[in-house]
């Protein structure tokens, strides 16, 4: 008896002392199981919690083998404190200490990734589980280490196994579809996409704005042509993104709000059911790739993934896939939001680790949660460049955004102020422009080198534009002024487009669609036709421009809209109480609100649009006349 006891104690740490691999296999234990139930929680709640949209840090499958990865991580390193603890002392049990403070992260981690409890109550919850679960596994102590060295190999195989099936999975996908490829002409032309998200036409040189904020982007338009009153289908990305991939309106398409995901996914159900441009041209032996910084709004998850074989839009880098997971949002929220003057901000610099600290608006960091790590045009273009080098023997569909213009504005810390930036709003938002506009011309060199620039179209264009004080609003969003509408658009193709051309009619970025097909030659589109007409007839025929017709955007009834934007409600019309519409003439711009009728500006005399004109007798007329134009058929819902 005496020896099968000793025999025993031997083999089971206990009290004091305890093998260090075994406190690694608990963790290892904890750690993977903790991050595989968490991915899929994440999964989880992003579905139900979809009207929140806009408030959460978004994640797609890839986060199913990141979670363990991070916990794993941290888990070792709270692992390491309990070993350092109890070779410094030999009153502390550290299987004990260890199994406490791993269910304490483990529950509180489950009780926090359903966004619907206060942190403070997921603490006390997740204390009182680690308590009774730490006297419980006391009590059994050998077995449950025993159980922990059986099934902590399995948990691994699961993680690998995931890790290799989500990965496996999109890389296998990826090369089936660009092997079913027809084959294409070796001198097929390729097709490059650019949105600067948040862009407004006045604030780049070659629109008339009197800061050097877009040299690159002033060269590329005089080598093309320049759309002075391009107008945007909507004034947010959601809407406007995919009236650009269908060149369809947004009560059209449907995507006027954020839908749910099905549980299923997409699949072909998303935007209507209507082609996108991608569909098109992979019909047409194009590879078609999006590369998207707005992890928000123009991602699979919202329904824009259609037509594309490859999505980058998650996932760039590892401070991006950190702050994805529980904990690296809960660390993102408690340090990556301090000052310059901060330890840890000073620590994160020191160790390289600027980019975490350059924060995106992605999440809920607005309504004190975590700001993401912003994806900057610099990775933007990385991303393209190696998914181009990849394979040559099919022309590209690349669609692009950047995102340096939207808020927070400014480029990122290490890149040179420009001399006009002293720290206002308007500066910032000027220095984003010019740091995206010169990594559009590092791209466009890029290219240049790979001798793809002549045989390619080059698109610039915005989703929509902002506010930045005018009408009293700060953003986006809100309502259909010009300031949040007009967008630039540039199209450079030197084999069709005469350099230097100019095009004063108001235009729809909708009819971009229409108007690459038109430029590659693709004649009758048949069921793949986009509408119309394509935008190349207004330097083709002189007689279009006078029958052009007159760009309409959509704004539905939305809840995305910021606390410092709801602020106007009730001094002017904006979209927290109804759907609102526009449509732009070569003279006038009339706004319908659902409930608040209409406003009406004389946008070339009154670019600002400060005088409603809606009260006066021409006003009224006028009004009345533009107002047909809308179809009661496709309000808003």
């Amino acid at each position: 008896m005496t020896d099968r006891h000793s025999a025993t104690r031997s083999q089971v740490p206990s009290g004091s002392s305890a093998p260090i691999g075994t406190l690694v296999l608990i963790a290892a234990w904890f750690g993977i199981f903790a991050g595989l139930t968490e991915g899929v929680g994440l999964l989880l709640f992003q579905r139900i919690n979809w009207a929140q949209w806009g408030r959460l840090m978004h994640v797609s499958e890839e986060v199913l083998w990141i979670s363990p990865l991070v916990d794993l991580f941290f888990f070792l390193i709270v692992t390491l404190l309990v070993w350092l603890i109890s070779r410094c002392s030999w009153r502390v049990p550290p299987i004990r200490l260890l199994v406490f403070l791993l269910t304490f992260l483990t529950i509180y981690d489950w009780l926090t990734l359903t966004n619907r409890l206060y942190h403070r109550a997921c603490i006390v919850l997740a204390l009182g589980v680690a308590v009774a679960f730490t006297r419980w596994i006391t009590k059994r102590e050998a077995s449950n280490i025993s159980f922990w060295k059986t099934s902590a190999p399995w948990l691994a195989v699961v993680f690998l196994l995931t890790l290799v099936a989500i990965q496996g999975e999109k890389w296998t996908h990826e090369r089936i579809a660009v092997a079913k490829l027809q084959a294409a002409p070796q001198s097929s032309t390729n097709v490059l996409v650019i949105v600067l998200d948040t862009l407004r036409a006045d604030h780049l040189s070659s629109y008339g704005y009197p800061r050097a904020t877009s040299p690159e982007i002033d060269r590329i338009a005089s080598q093309g042509v320049l759309f002075e009153n391009a107008i945007a289908p909507c004034s947010w990305s959601l809407p406007s993104h995919a009236s650009l991939l269908t060149g369809r309106a947004p009560s059209e398409h449907g995507m006027q709000n954020v839908q749910p995901i099905p549980w299923l996914g997409w699949g072909k159900n998303s935007l209507g059911g209507y082609p996108t441009l991608g569909d098109v041209l992979k019909e047409r032996g194009y590879r078609t790739g999006a590369f998207s910084a707005n992890r928000v709004y123009f991602t699979r998850n919202v329904g824009l993934g259609r037509g594309f074989v490859h999505f980058e839009d998650y996932f760039d880098s590892v401070g991006d896939s950190f702050v994805r997971t529980l904990y690296g949002r809960e660390f993102a929220r408690l340090y990556l939001n301090r000052t310059e003057k901060s330890k840890v901000t000073r620590a994160l610099r020191y160790l390289g680790l600027e980019s975490w600290l350059d924060k995106d608006s992605e999440g809920s960091g607005d309504f004190g949660g975590a700001y993401g790590v912003r994806k900057r045009a610099s990775v933007v273009n990385q991303e393209l460049l190696h998914w181009i080098d990849r394979d040559q023997r099919h022309p590209f569909f690349a669609f692009l955004n950047y995102l340096d213009v939207h808020y927070s504005y400014g480029g990122p810390q290490d890149y040179p102020e420009p001399d006009w930036d002293r720290g206002t709003t308007i500066d910032e938002y000027d220095a984003g422009l010019k740091y995206v506009d010169d990594y559009i011309g590092r791209l466009l060199r890029e290219l240049e080198q790979r001798g793809l620039t002549r045989n390619t179209i080059v698109v610039i264009t915005s989703d929509h534009g902002e506010s930045l004080g005018a009408h009293g609003l700060t953003y986006h969003g809100a309502a259909l002024y010009r300031e949040l509408i007009q967008v630039p658009l540039i199209i450079s193709y030197p084999p069709q487009i005469p350099p230097g051309l100019r095009v004063t009619a108001p235009v729809s970025n909708t009819a971009i669609a229409a108007t690459i097909m038109d430029l590659l030659g693709a004649g009758d589109q048949g069921a793949f036709a986009f509408p119309g007409p394509p935008l190349n007839a207004l330097w083709k025929s002189p007689k279009a421009q006078a029958n052009w017709p007159d760009p309409i955007s959509e704004l539905a009834q939305t809840d995305i809209i910021v606390p410092a934007d709801r602020v106007v409600e009730g001094k002017i019309p904006i979209a927290t109480n109804g759907w609102m519409r526009s449509v732009v003439t070569p003279r006038w711009h009339l706004i319908t609100h659902e409930k608040l009728g209409h406003q009406l500006y004389d946008w070339t005399n009154d670019p600002d649009e400060s005088r409603n004109l809606i009260d006066t007798t021409e006003g009224r007329a006028t009004a009345l006349r533009l107002a047909a134009q809308f179809d009661a058929g496709t309000k808003a819902q």
